[in-house]
């Protein structure tokens, strides 16, 4: 066969060109020529392409709601006011009276003889024994003491105390021993305590400090530090070594010269009624 029958063959003439361009806009390759052509156009089954602009670009799924989660809020939704959290810090208590309400004489008897300020120097201990002193006597039906007491103790606080109730989490207080442990944790940490107890151990009459002041001191001392977990023993030899050479003469005079032999509730006696003598 030569070159030139070869050539014919290859590039016959179209015999059916209007049928070719059908073929082609209906995607359809036509030769071998057009093959490639047809492969590069996208195919559309689903029927002619839609009207109007292209759809935007999606970035990714939609977000999902699980049935649980509640859809995200707002701005303005998330800025009203609103009483989600909002309560006091003491939690529900089980009380068995359908009638439970504070009476204004049992809030006036506690705010009249005994209040908290939250000012240094104020003795958080001295006032949670005023506390349950004054309530010992104030009862209602149906209600227990420690619900009672539980429900008057933020009237006995006032100033920077109150403000510091009002800051505790909602329903954060479960019972009337868990709010005097938030209360000494926060008046009564445990800085407070090694200081008062340094008071004690460290004891040393003052100059110019006499026998019935230095025992006064000493006493209130103690009194503002209850945990500091000394016997009597150890404060009455506390007490005695950090006196002046010539009170401690004074007191052994007045045991007969045998001050350290006696009992620690003897000692403590002798010295009582030393200073009172003083006193009178």
């Amino acid at each position: 066969m030569s070159t030139r029958s070869m050539s014919s063959n290859l590039f016959s003439p179209l015999r059916d060109p209007e049928s070719l361009i059908r073929r082609r806009n209906l995607g359809e390759p036509s030769s071998l020529f057009d093959f490639e052509e047809v492969m590069s156009i996208p195919h559309n089954n689903m029927g002619p392409p839609p009207v109007g602009p292209p759809p935007p670009p999606n970035n990714g799924p939609p977000p999902v709601v699980r049935p649980n989660e509640q859809a995200p809020r707002s701005m303005e939704e998330l800025c009203q006011p609103s009483i989600d959290g909002r309560g006091g810090p003491i939690a529900p208590i089980p009380i068995q009276a359908t009638d439970f309400g504070l009476r204004h004489h049992m809030i006036q008897q506690v705010q009249n003889t005994c209040h908290f300020h939250g000012l240094p120097g104020d003795d958080a201990n001295r006032h949670i024994d005023k506390f349950l002193e004054i309530t010992l006597h104030i009862k209602q039906n149906e209600v227990s003491d420690d619900a009672l007491r539980l429900s008057l103790f933020p009237y006995s606080l006032t100033h920077h105390a109150i403000a510091w109730y009002n800051r505790l989490p909602r329903n954060s207080i479960y019972s009337l021993n868990d709010r005097m442990i938030k209360f000494l944790s926060k008046y009564f940490p445990p800085s407070m305590v090694t200081k008062l107890r340094n008071e004690i151990t460290k004891f040393e009459q003052k100059p110019h400090e006499s026998l019935f002041e230095a025992w006064e001191r000493y006493k209130l001392s103690i009194d503002r530090c209850p945990n500091h977990n000394m016997l009597l023993v150890t404060q009455i030899d506390m007490f005695y070594n950090g006196l002046t050479l010539s009170h401690r003469d004074t007191i052994n005079a007045a045991a007969g010269g045998t001050f350290m032999q006696k009992t620690p509730k003897e000692c403590y006696e002798l010295i009582e009624n030393m200073t009172a003598h003083y006193n009178h």
